[in-house]
């Protein structure tokens, strides 16, 4: 009888299936996502050793699946979107922080001398794009000294305009209201995202 075995079904169900939405978002290394079961499940009696044999058949099988994927996926233009938008003096990041509270207090440390401003999406963002909801962009522009917020939401709409306009230059499908209060919504998206090599 292996460890693994020994936890409850209920216990090895919610692994596999947290381990799957984990490898199906594509961002991690296979020891990252056994470490993430474990702080989920640490309390069933989940240990990394157990967790790390639930992720290598899932991940061996998401990269069978990759095969067969198309040459360009959604995801591939997603990042030639947010190159373009670097070159342009837009601060770009993915599955960036765990909410977007976070990312945008954090974003600010990710600028260079010439950015004008940013996009990114947190991990909450990439878990929904992963499951087919679509992914949301959060944006705006980098507020300059004690300037009005007139200014700085102008500038905000400014780089939301960028992004939009990067995104469907490479195909993507946007949905905008033109509000510097509204994240952009990426949809329809197949999230299909190579696992880290």
């Amino acid at each position: 009888m292996t460890k693994e075995t020994a936890l409850s079904p209920d216990v090895l169900l919610e692994a596999r299936e947290r381990a799957r939405e984990l490898i199906r978002c594509g961002f991690q290394e296979p020891d990252e996502i056994a470490e993430s079961l474990v702080e989920v499940l640490d309390d069933q009696g989940l240990t990394q050793e157990e967790a790390e044999r639930i992720v290598a058949p899932l991940w061996a099988e998401r990269l069978a699946e990759q095969a067969g994927w198309p040459r360009i996926t959604d995801v591939d233009r997603l990042v030639e979107a947010f190159d373009a938008l670097e070159e342009q003096g837009v601060v770009t990041a993915m599955d960036f922080t765990c909410c977007a509270g976070c990312g945008y207090a954090e974003i600010g440390g990710e600028a260079g001398e010439d950015s004008y401003g940013f996009v990114f999406f947190h991990q909450q963002d990439t878990e929904a794009a992963a499951a087919g909801r679509g992914l949301m962009l959060r944006y705006g522009g980098f507020r300059a000294g004690e300037e009005p917020a007139e200014v700085s939401e102008r500038r905000t709409v400014e780089v939301g305009r960028a992004v939009v306009a990067a995104l469907e230059a490479v195909g993507l499908a946007v949905e905008w209201d033109g509000s510097p209060h509204t994240a952009i919504l990426v949809a329809p998206l197949e999230w299909l995202n190579r696992l880290p090599e």
